[in-house]
């Protein structure tokens, strides 16, 4: 039970406490657009690790399961629902000394853009390198259609081609000096150019020494800090500012559905009307609200739940110590829905 993929499981499996199954850590680590999975990783304060182990399939994840309970390091509660045991709680510990996690690894926020930066910026190097060298033949890094057009277009803008590899370096080595050497290192191996093809992330494990699902999250860490630290000086890195950009980017991180849903409710669309406008259950239009809410701290909910309501809600969250809506919905005598409960609790994450 030594591989970094334990210690994930267990990890989340703290974090929920026995109030989601296992198949909410999956859904979790693949990313799933839905606004169950979206709330949840806010609510329990999973973020970091949203969409962070894609090669994670159901199988592997009861395989660990079954590993962990057979060793007692977890307890059934209930159907597909486990807490962490003593034990459990003595090997998380020991885990996050030997897996320390980043404090900016974001995956909701940020999965979306480090895709985006990597795919642009690695072929950007490559071809410039390429390039600096008076060689146009190679095969590239990054087989996609829309980031090769984007490169090209990118690099037809250059005036001086070692300039621009020198700012480049620059803003680069300004970037990752302050990070913890190994996660720089990571970040460096896996880059290619004229004199090598960069090392896989499985290759960079084994240079390294560490587990390879770990070194695969440094990355995306590493990835994840550089977007926050371009944005919040786009001057500084303007280089690498014009490879974060994204012409159609949403201002607000919602789903696609979600996002139609709250253009029609700023036009004062009711819940029932944009059901019946977008052919869907008033049930997924709902979802699509507490998603909004959890998102944009100017969205109003008082027109779902009033203020009254309001107040109870967090009152019973706060003294029943839950995020389970059943609880807490009988506690207050079944006068409030469970999606006004939802709602509540998605809008106490942004505020």
């Amino acid at each position: 039970m030594e591989r970094f993929r334990f210690f994930v499981v267990l990890h989340c499996l703290s974090k929920y406490n026995g109030e989601r199954s296992i198949y909410a850590i999956y859904h979790l680590l693949q990313g799933k657009k839905s606004s169950q999975t979206i709330q949840d990783a806010k609510l329990f304060k999973l973020e970091s690790f949203f969409q962070s182990m894609q090669q994670l399939s159901k199988k592997d994840i009861n395989d660990i399961i079954f590993e962990l309970q057979t060793s007692d390091v977890i307890s059934l509660t209930r159907k597909d629902t486990y807490i962490l045991t003593e034990k459990g709680l003595f090997y998380l510990e020991n885990y996050k000394k030997k897996y320390p996690i980043p404090p900016y690894l974001n995956g909701w926020k940020n999965h979306k853009k480090a895709l985006l930066l990597w795919q642009r910026f690695s072929l950007a190097v490559q071809t410039l390198s390429f390039l600096l060298y008076e060689n146009s033949s190679f095969t590239p890094v990054i087989n996609d259609d829309e980031t090769q057009r984007f490169v090209k277009s990118y690099l037809k803008k250059i005036r001086n081609r070692y300039d621009t590899a020198g700012e480049i370096f620059n803003e680069v080595f300004s970037l990752l000096q302050p990070l913890p050497q190994m996660q720089a290192e990571i970040f460096v191996l896996h880059l290619s150019g004229y004199h090598r093809v960069g090392y896989t992330i499985e290759q960079i494990g084994s240079i390294l020494h560490i587990d390879t699902e770990y070194t695969f999250l440094l990355f995306q860490a590493v990835l994840h800090y550089m977007i926050d630290t371009i944005e919040t000086n786009p001057i500084r890195y303007r280089h690498l500012m014009s490879l974060v950009e994204q012409d159609d980017q949403s201002i607000v991180p919602l789903t696609q559905s979600a996002q139609k849903t709250y253009e029609l409710l700023c036009l004062n669309k009711s819940i029932t009307e944009i059901a019946i406008i977008r052919n869907l259950k008033e049930s997924t239009i709902e979802d699509h609200i507490v998603e909004i809410a959890s998102e944009l701290k100017s969205f109003n909910i008082k027109p779902f739940v009033s203020n009254d309501l309001q107040g109870k809600i967090i009152e019973s969250f706060q003294t029943l110590r839950t995020k389970r809506l059943k609880p807490i919905r009988s506690s207050l005598n079944d006068t409030v829905s469970y999606f006004q409960i939802r709602l509540v609790l998605g809008r106490m994450e942004v505020e």
